[in-house]
């Protein structure tokens, strides 16, 4: 199975690339198969992962691949901490203020903070484009 959809999709990407297909609108069925895909995994992972958990340590070699039980890393929380908080809303008022500064910049005018001190400009490096695709549902 694995193998045929290898096929599949390699022969999409070499109908575009000789000009036998149009470029966006197999980005867009790509994208679609790509969206069921994920779909689909979520819909089967609970199952897997209990029958994976039926091997020995969570651990498996099946159809050439080693499947294993992991636990994603865990996460701090601050917010209950009142010098964090009061931290993080200075660091947010500054990047407020940097973000003004280097829009004003842009202008050709510099921004003082209350006590007549210069704010020095943030950097943008503006994104990479990509396209977007919205599937219908």
């Amino acid at each position: 199975m694995k193998e045929q959809i290898e096929q599949a999709i390699a022969n999409t990407v070499q109908a575009v690339e000789d000009g036998n297909t149009d470029a966006l609108k197999a980005f867009i069925n790509l994208k679609a198969v790509a969206a069921t895909l994920t779909q689909a995994l979520k819909q089967i992972e609970e199952a897997a992962m209990q029958e994976l958990l039926n091997y020995p340590k969570g651990k498996a070699e099946l159809e050439g691949a080693k499947v294993e039980v992991r636990s994603s890393a865990g996460r701090w929380d601050f917010k209950g901490i009142q010098e964090w908080i009061s931290v993080n809303h200075t660091l947010k008022n500054i990047e407020a203020d940097a973000k003004e500064a280097a829009k004003l910049a842009e202008r050709g005018k510099i921004l003082y903070d209350e006590d007549g001190v210069e704010v020095k400009p943030a950097e943008f490096t503006a994104g990479k484009e990509t396209i977007f695709v919205t599937l219908p549902r």
